[in-house]
């Protein structure tokens, strides 16, 4: 015997506090978490997901077969419902994500059933209610997240653009289908009958004779690429109305990356090919550093093993995606740097990670970025500081990259966030036979995450500089 809607809701308004207050324990401890996540804090993570899934289908129910007027002598409505409902699917998805794990079954075929659905029970010539605007504002914040491509940033940065589209996710531009007329390149697709991430246009064409939610977020990534420069400019956080987080580079820096692909979604250029090669992988790269320096090999340290075994799942000449086979791993967050070597006879490439994929506790994939075939372990030595740091210099290590014609770049260096806006420093190259120092200027600030920045410099080899 089921239970009947009106008692349904009343449990639901009993137990969803309690859920709010274990992902208000919760959320704080993923945002710090790195790859593979603890196994007890993924297993209540797990849990989670499955009960914010439960919890939506329930108000789901209650707003099919709950009696209007009934509803209204309790004071709700079918729209508050609605609102209930997403925010628990809202939810699903950004727990899914400080974990890295896959979106759940369903979700965004019950989102978007949601939404139409509150939608056709709003008339159109009329002003959207506090439950309807509610669900168009969680709608617009689900879709401008997966445009931005949210496996490619670090929990930290996900919960701080979760902050930024709460407050501008209003800026998403909604249709039934695309425009007729000017550009669709900035348009992306989501299909209810395909429990799927939205898809841009650029990459495929909506499905016709289908019920579509088409969406742009171009003045959405306008507006964020406005706040960053204003911020970059030295304006306070307060002052736009974002999030003071703002004011951390790094987090900058992860709202210009979603602002790009709002304006413009990205496009694969190469071809992948599919792969089974094993490869070694570094994640420590002070332990490789060591290494190209004289020191022991990559393999071990006080920490644990730092050069595991992984299997290649596809390559292109711009990265390759690997799957985890055995070692102990730690550390590994979007973002980082790591190092990877084909065979034993070939030198470590440094790849930056570009996403990350985490089914369960024993399962880890990342999509990785060339950032050089080979590289050179070497010391900066910061000239004093511009941001109120000590006075005298600081020794840094870095990796020397060499130019890559493939992407134009120059000669550049891998180092540690904050070293480029310090100012000119001294390279210091060496080896068993030699040592160079050179004076040199930061070029152009290439990338820049959390956990590393990478800059093109010039060296200065005149006279004052020698």
């Amino acid at each position: 015997m089921g239970v009947a809607p009106l008692q349904l809701l009343l449990i639901l308004e009993l137990f969803q506090p309690r859920v709010n207050a274990v992902n208000t324990a919760l959320k704080p401890l993923l945002r710090d978490a790195a790859l593979p996540v603890d196994r007890r804090l993924r297993t209540i993570a797990q849990g989670l997901l499955d009960v914010h899934g439960r919890i939506a289908a329930a108000y789901r129910k209650v707003m099919h077969e709950a009696d209007g007027k009934r509803l209204q002598t309790l004071h709700r409505n079918p729209t508050s419902l609605c609102a209930l409902a997403l925010g628990n699917l809202l939810q699903q998805m950004e727990v899914a994500l400080l974990v890295s794990a896959a979106a759940p079954p369903d979700m965004w075929r019950h989102a978007q059933a949601v939404y139409h659905w509150t939608m056709a029970a709003v008339p159109h010539d009329s002003t959207l209610p506090e439950g309807a605007n509610t669900v168009l504002r969680q709608f617009q914040t689900m879709l401008a997240l997966a445009a931005a491509q949210p496996e490619s940033f670090t929990p930290a940065e996900i919960n701080f653009l979760l902050t930024y589209l709460r407050e501008h996710a209003s800026q998403v531009e909604l249709a039934d289908a695309l425009p007729t007329t000017g550009s669709k390149k900035t348009w992306y697709w989501v299909n209810e009958e395909r429990d799927y991430a939205p898809c841009a246009v650029v990459r495929r064409s909506p499905p016709e004779a289908a019920r579509n939610v088409c969406f742009s977020c171009h003045e959405l990534g306008r507006s964020a690429l406005e706040h960053v420069e204003l911020l970059e400019a030295g304006e306070a956080p307060q002052a736009l109305g974002v999030d003071e987080r703002a004011a951390d580079p790094a987090l900058r820096q992860a709202l210009h990356r979603a602002a790009s692909r709002w304006i413009l979604p990205p496009k694969r250029h190469t071809t992948r090919r599919g792969s089974t090669s094993r490869v070694q992988v570094c994640t420590d790269l002070p332990a490789l550093w060591r290494y190209q320096r004289g020191a022991a090999p990559p393999v071990a340290n006080v920490l644990g093993v730092t050069a595991t075994n992984w299997m290649m799942l596809n390559e292109s000449p711009g990265g390759l995606a690997i799957m985890h086979v055995s070692g102990d791993i730690h550390g590994i967050t979007a973002g980082s740097a790591l190092a990877v070597q084909p065979t034993a006879d070939q030198p470590w490439g440094l790849y930056l990670v570009r996403w990350a994929r985490s089914d369960n506790p024993e399962h880890l994939e990342l999509g990785l970025e060339l950032v050089a075939p080979a590289a050179e372990a070497v010391r900066l030595v910061r000239h004093g500081s511009r941001d109120g740091m000590a006075a005298e210099d600081v020794t840094i290590e870095a990796f020397r990259l060499p130019p890559l014609a493939a992407t134009q770049r120059g000669e550049a260096l891998l180092a540690t966030p904050g070293i480029h806006r310090s100012g000119t420093f001294t390279l210091v190259s060496e080896n068993a036979e030699r040592i160079q120092l050179t004076d040199c200027t930061p070029g152009t600030l290439l990338l820049q995450t959390a956990s590393v920045e990478l800059f093109e410099f010039t060296r200065d080899f005149s006279p004052a500089g020698l």
